[in-house]
């Protein structure tokens, strides 16, 4: 009995130490365990830290070369408006590598207000902020575009008896501002505005009409001419009538020769018509005047509405109200406000039936 409990009593101590055993060595692992993600929680905290030196040292650089490199340029005050060449890049800085910041279409007004006394830069104002361009990229006159006259085109010999080109005067789409559909804007109906009211006077049975509105806005005019080709190079007319400037205040770069320009592409297909221009509705002088003159210079008949231009009898208000056929009322909003009135379009109508 003494001797079992003697064995019992060791066989518990060994059971005792291997427990402490284990005991001691998960403790010692739980510690090594710790030391190891405390060391890496330092060697990522040391990564993170080099990498933030070492971006604030590159941020530094970059600042000191960016300074370095503004204190390299140096600029002559230098105002002028020149004109941009096909495809004028502009760069962020006075050099041929540095970063593009966008291109100015061919012809587009360029204000100058630098030139660079290191490179062959100019520096300009662009969308409230300042670019370059190289000498090479923009002109102090302006360069004429082309006439898209083709070879392939030829004078037509079907004929009709009338073209009016205008801008919605002529014909405007339809759209929410107005109850029109198609026919000079402010017109209360089709029959009402000028074009139809000549055609029916005259008694005209072929004659079209379009817009060429577009073009009185654009910087490069000379692009949007051939949208004249389904009208002058499928038809002899004979007459064919100009209804253009109005839109044009504002947008006066090179009008004269852009106006002279239309003239001759007109010609090429339609020698034989009568070209009849149309004076402004609205008096805007210098428009009037270049006008005049590019219609005699072109041998084009001028027809003059001096005696209705600014008369607000002629002009819708803003504020009016004209219900449609249907009852649609419609308020005169600022986009209708000044557009000729049905008798407006009738005085249009008389001075030129009066030239026909």
């Amino acid at each position: 009995m003494k001797k079992k409990i003697v064995i019992t009593l060791w066989i518990s101590l060994f059971v005792l130490i291997i427990v402490f055993a284990t005991l001691i060595v998960c403790e010692r692992k739980q510690e090594a365990a710790e030391r190891a993600r405390i060391e890496q929680e330092a060697q990522r905290k040391a990564e993170e830290e080099a990498a933030e030196a070492e971006k604030l040292k590159a941020e530094k650089e970059e600042k000191k070369d960016s300074s370095e490199k503004k204190d390299k340029y140096t600029f002559k005050d230098f105002e002028a408006t020149y004109y941009a060449q096909s495809k004028a890049t502009v760069r962020q800085e006075p050099f041929d590598a540095a970063e593009i910041m966008g291109t100015l279409s061919l012809d587009s007004r360029v204000p100058i207000v630098g030139k660079c006394n290191e490179t062959d830069y100019y520096k300009i104002k662009i969308n409230g902020d300042y670019g370059y361009v190289a000498f090479e990229d923009v002109s102090e006159e302006y360069l004429p575009i082309p006439l898209p006259i083709s070879g392939s085109k030829s004078v037509p010999s079907a004929t009709k008896d009338i073209l009016f080109i205008g801008n919605s005067i002529t014909l405007y789409p339809a759209t929410k501002d107005w109850w029109g559909s198609g026919w000079g804007c402010g017109a209360t109906a089709a029959e009402n505005d000028y074009v139809h009211l000549t055609v029916a006077a005259k008694g005209y049975s072929s004659y079209d009409y379009m817009s060429l509105r577009s073009w009185e806005f654009s910087s490069t005019r000379n692009y949007e001419v051939d949208d004249l080709d389904p009208y002058i190079t499928k038809y002899q007319y004979e007459t064919i009538v100009i209804e253009l400037g109005e839109n044009v205040k504002g947008h006066e770069d090179h009008f004269k020769e852009d106006l002279t320009d239309m003239i001759t592409y007109i010609k090429t297909y339609n020698p034989n018509a009568r070209i009849v221009m149309l004076d402004n509705f609205w008096p805007y002088k210098s428009i009037i005047s270049t006008k005049k003159e590019v219609a005699s210079e072109q041998g084009v008949t001028y027809v003059s509405l001096s005696d209705i231009q600014g008369v607000q009898d002629y002009m819708l208000q803003a504020g009016n109200q004209y219900t449609t056929p249907d009852g649609t009322v419609y308020t005169i909003g600022s986009f209708l406000a000044g557009h000729p009135n049905d008798a407006g379009f009738a005085a249009i109508a008389q001075h030129l039936i009066g030239a026909l």
